[in-house]
């Protein structure tokens, strides 16, 4: 039961929900780009300098200010509320950021059986949308967990706080940073696209199905959506595989309204009771 009710909430922590943590073994359409062995020899640098090329910030439909908020569901237990948060803009190592954060919480009758307290940073780039910095606290009753990297993508390296250097590719995401490269996608049904991603000292290529287009009903409304489906897998005592299901708005926000996924003893649902819009610093049309 503990095992479960752990795993409702990481489901959310990750609300960059595509990849929430993948481990040694690759998933079915999740491959592996780089190994876990550290590089030798290389030492935890200052960073990049900021790059040239990109100079004009991408039209998007997300800016400061932006917050969803979750309720999470096991079956018809509530389990707890997650919080995604685009606090603001900061810069980091010569590079404009977008600062995001994202929070889960068991509440009072979940808190009794597992409490959970989780936190995750992410900073991308507001020119290339890359990661440039991600933070991961995870404190799920006696399981206690802090990563911390910092992407070099110049040098094509994840810099661990621990002192470990792990080689990735250039355009790499975090959890949470690959969450809005698909929202600025222009999803079509049938569509399948794809995108690094790294975690667990390890770089994937993710790919994404689009799989078709429904109306979902939720605690903050009715939308028009479109049913994604990446592949998840998580990592340790939460090692989930199995479909997981985004329904994302069919509108310039492409808002994940409600994530479903199948667990052996039942179902979790993920689902928008609030959104609040922010202010986009280059407007989408």
């Amino acid at each position: 039961m503990r095992s479960h009710c752990a795993m409702i909430l990481t489901l959310f922590t990750l609300l960059g929900i595509l990849l929430p943590g993948a481990p040694a073994g690759a998933a079915p359409g999740i491959e592996p780009i780089s190994g876990t062995e550290p590089v030798s020899g290389t030492e935890l640098g200052p960073g990049a300098e900021p790059e040239t090329a990109a100079t004009e910030i991408p039209a998007v439909s997300f800016g400061p200010g932006e917050k969803m908020v979750y309720k999470i569901g096991y079956g018809l237990v509530n389990a707890g509320e997650g919080v995604l948060e685009l606090i603001g803009t900061t810069e980091y190592q010569g590079h404009l950021c977008y600062h995001v954060q994202s929070r889960a919480n068991s509440n009072r009758f979940f808190s009794s059986i597992y409490k959970v307290r989780d936190k995750v940073v992410s900073y991308f780039d507001v020119h290339t949308l890359y990661s440039r910095y991600f933070y991961k606290r995870l404190r799920e009753g006696d399981y206690k967990k802090t990563v911390e990297i910092s992407f070099d993508h110049e040098a094509e390296l994840a810099r661990y706080a621990d002192g470990n250097v792990y080689e990735t590719v250039r355009g790499v995401q975090d959890v949470l940073s690959a969450f809005y490269y698909v929202r600025i996608q222009d999803l079509g049904e049938g569509d399948v696209f794809e995108l690094p991603a790294h975690s667990s000292r390890k770089t994937y290529n993710l790919k994404v199905y689009v799989r078709g287009k429904e109306t979902v009903k939720v605690e903050a409304g009715t939308f028009d959506c479109y049913r994604v489906e990446p592949i998840m897998q998580g990592e340790g005592l939460f090692k989930h595989e199995g479909k997981l299901t985004l329904f994302v708005t069919d509108d310039q926000y492409r808002v994940p309204v409600l994530i479903k996924t199948k667990v052996p003893v039942g179902s979790i649902d993920v689902e928008l009771k609030e959104y609040h819009p922010g202010r986009p610093l280059n407007p989408k049309p």
